[in-house]
């Protein structure tokens, strides 16, 4: 295998980052070409915002591996959305400890997102979604040195800085705003992300509840061309049905599809 290189994402490298997760031969699919737009989306305000976002790996021209993150200068931290290395041929390479170890350098640097000085931490919510034979992304972690922040087995941290502990800062959960004009019909609010498959888990969604109440009516939101309907809904993202939230993740379908019956059946 050639060598590895990690690059800082760039406007030039952006189209790797936002084809890289979906497979060729879904890259056509009416969901993901959405999907990889709003990761366009996302990639472009990163790079406005911070200046990066985002480091891929490549073997020879060939994107093979990414991590992708964003600072949080209330906490001097590096939050990661996620690392990923979709293609078996990759797996078990040392790919994705190049790209946590590069990042790792990196912000033990100062940086001007911190006062120019460096990161306290990195830290990440892991979640499953790893193929059969793939390393799981929390056992990753917890081999890099990261520890469990608090009682969730998947909230991790590193500590960059000696004798350092991280503590979140308490937020207040996102609630949806109740509107008149929500009531019997379903509600789906949605926006740029770093992940393309997020748009085609809202399809997967729309589709469920499509089974169970096929007539009824379904208004999409993308908060970057409507953002005061967003705002008006408490800036809630999801699923809403008869304007109550669906807390439920789409890939549990029974879970899911009860509490939208549940939602149809309140008054």
């Amino acid at each position: 295998m050639d060598e590895i290189k990690v690059r800082d994402l760039s406007e030039e490298s952006a189209e790797d980052l936002c084809r890289i997760c979906v497979p060729v031969t879904r890259r056509d699919d009416p969901a993901f070409v959405i999907g990889i737009e709003l990761k366009r989306r996302w990639a472009a305000d990163m790079l406005q915002r911070w200046g990066v976002c985002a480091k891929l790996a490549y073997v020879g021209p060939v994107a093979v591996g990414l991590i992708q993150y964003e600072p949080v200068p209330e906490e001097r931290a590096v939050y990661i959305h996620c690392i990923y290395v979709p293609e078996q041929e990759y797996w078990r390479k040392g790919i994705a400890t190049r790209l946590l170890s590069t990042l790792v350098e990196e912000m033990k640097r100062p940086k001007v997102w911190f006062d120019n000085k460096p990161a306290r931490a990195l830290v990440i919510k892991t979640f499953p979604g790893e193929k059969p034979g793939q390393y799981p992304a929390c056992s990753f972690f917890i081999k890099m040195g990261f520890k469990q922040v608090g009682e969730d087995p998947n909230f991790l941290y590193a500590p960059l800085e000696q004798g350092f502990i991280y503590r979140p800062i308490e937020r207040k959960a996102v609630e949806y705003m109740p509107q008149a004009e929500d009531r019997g019909r379903t509600v789906i609010i949605y926006g740029p992300s770093f992940c393309p498959f997020a748009y085609a888990f809202l399809k997967k969604g729309e589709q469920a509840i499509q089974e169970i109440a096929p007539g009824l009516s379904v208004r999409w939101i993308d908060r970057s061309e409507e953002p005061e309907e967003v705002s008006k809904r408490g800036c809630f993202e999801g699923f809403v049905v008869n304007t109550r939230p669906i807390k439920s993740f789409v890939l549990d379908k029974e879970s899911f599809q009860r509490e939208v019956e549940k939602a149809l059946s309140s008054h």
